[in-house]
């Protein structure tokens, strides 16, 4: 078996990272699609809190943000007993293909996490996680990857489909991150000597994308 490298491992717990947040906030099972949506968004609001994304570009393709590396990893977390199946069913945007839904195997994974969780800087990507997580379980099952699709990242109209939505891996990224900014922004709408925090700015954002996605 080959060892797997330092980017596989940070991929690995980010993964594990993400499923706890959301079984936390009582959004699982998950839908393999809506896993990739909150990933996705967990990669493109994280300058927001200062956290490292796992991914800074991901392809502009018609069934939304997806993530092969985060896919490998998912299933390598499968074969290894970290996340289970919890059932699988006919794609709804592609009957043609199947799409799992996941929870945690918590009895296996807790040790793994409470490893992950001594590191400092772990302990502070646990907290955006959970605030996200919390967040994301606020949008309807059914419309949380159309959630996605309404990031300003993503939607951008100077950015077509098949070409690479770049949130920041060749500048900087809060300069060129059109999240970022947007969730920013909040603050210019704010009363006079309030100032929003990060978790107010990240919650507005994401229950923008609710507002949008629920139509």
């Amino acid at each position: 078996m080959a060892v797997p490298s330092e980017s596989d491992i940070r991929i690995r717990a980010r993964v594990l990272q993400i499923m706890a947040a959301l079984e936390r906030a009582g959004a699982t099972p998950i839908s393999n699609r809506d896993l990739h949506a909150v990933a996705y968004l967990a990669n493109v609001l994280s300058p927001l809190w200062d956290v490292e994304p796992l991914e800074t570009s991901v392809l502009k393709d018609r069934d939304g943000p997806r993530s092969s590396a985060l896919e490998h990893e998912v299933d390598l977390c499968i074969g290894l007993g970290l996340i289970l199946v919890d059932a699988l069913r006919a794609d709804p945007e592609n009957p043609a293909r199947l799409d799992a839904t996941y929870r945690l195997n918590a009895k296996v994974a807790r040790p793994i996490l409470a490893d992950i969780s001594i590191l400092p800087d772990e302990q502070m990507v646990e907290k955006y996680l959970n605030e996200l997580a919390f967040a994301f379980v606020e949008i309807k099952p059914g419309s949380r990857d159309d959630a996605a699709l309404q990031d300003a990242s993503w939607s951008n109209p100077a950015v077509a489909e098949g070409r690479i939505v770049d949130f920041g891996e060749h500048a900087e990224r809060a300069a060129v991150n059109p999240t970022y900014n947007a969730a920013q922004a909040f603050q210019r709408f704010a009363p006079e000597g309030v100032k929003l925090d990060r978790a107010e700015k990240l919650l507005m954002y994401v229950r923008l994308l609710k507002r949008r996605a629920h139509g």
